[in-house]
């Protein structure tokens, strides 16, 4: 259970707002705990690296290892922990930017192509529609990029056999708005409220930080992300920047 995690993040944030001196503190140690968790995670990935690369090399060099009923179970839990710590890794330096200007219809046609092979030999359908005034924003490229893609793959994992996922992209005066529909699933309404909570997953082999990752993601950035969601008929994350970042950032 992670509510009482959302109770201390409330509660801590209202302590900044009315202590300056406690602000500049639970800063530093915010920042630490970070710095503490991405060394972290940076260790254990070179490790998992190596005993991954390790298990493949036994693999080619005897064949016959593949027999051992338990093989399979290993090769997937040592993939399992690997993703886990990159992801880890990815959710601790997702608040961090490196803006530049980004010409935002370009980076989603990117992404929207490279999920495309997703659909190979499927009846999964991918569509990409855009708006022709897309104005250039100042963001972070590569985080965006990350965030766009688990989108799209989300949205086309959520499709059983046959659907259809549409993204979109959009403009008004102040904000630039990414849709990604599915016509899949859907997502129950008691487990809506928890899918950006960190380590909560329904998904069969998941982390549970892929969507948290997508929101600290958006939220660096000075925006938000909703979602509209119906069990049977699919879902809706859109994905709302500002067409220029906060004054802090």
């Amino acid at each position: 259970n992670t509510m009482w995690l959302d109770d201390l993040s409330l509660r801590v944030q209202e302590l900044k707002q009315e202590n300056p001196n406690a602000a500049e503190i639970i800063s530093e140690m915010e920042e630490n705990q970070t710095i503490f968790l991405s060394h972290i995670s940076h260790e254990l990935r070179n490790v998992l690296t190596l005993m991954n690369s390790s298990l493949q090399f036994l693999e080619t060099s005897h064949p016959e290892i593949m027999m051992y009923k338990y093989w399979r179970e290993v090769k997937k839990d040592c993939s399992y922990m690997l993703s886990f710590v990159n992801q880890m890794n990815d959710y601790n330096n997702s608040i961090r930017l490196d803006c530049q200007k980004v010409d935002l219809y370009k980076l989603l046609r990117d992404t929207y192509q490279a999920c495309l092979p997703l659909t190979e030999n499927t009846e999964k359908i991918l569509t990409f529609r855009c708006q022709s005034d897309i104005p250039a924003i100042y963001a972070d490229k590569t985080k965006l990029y990350e965030a766009f893609l688990n989108l799209i793959k989300n949205a086309l994992e959520a499709i059983d056999e046959k659907g259809i996922v549409n993204v979109t992209l959009t403009t008004d005066e102040k904000t630039v708005r990414i849709s990604v529909e599915d016509d899949g699933c859907g997502i129950e309404t008691e487990k809506l409220v928890h899918i950006f909570e960190p380590f909560v997953t329904y998904k069969p082999g998941g982390t549970g930080l892929g969507l948290p990752v997508v929101r600290r993601i958006i939220d660096a950035h000075g925006g938000h992300i909703t979602v509209y969601s119906a069990v049977g008929k699919g879902t809706t994350m859109t994905i709302t920047l500002p067409k220029t970042l906060p004054v802090e950032n």
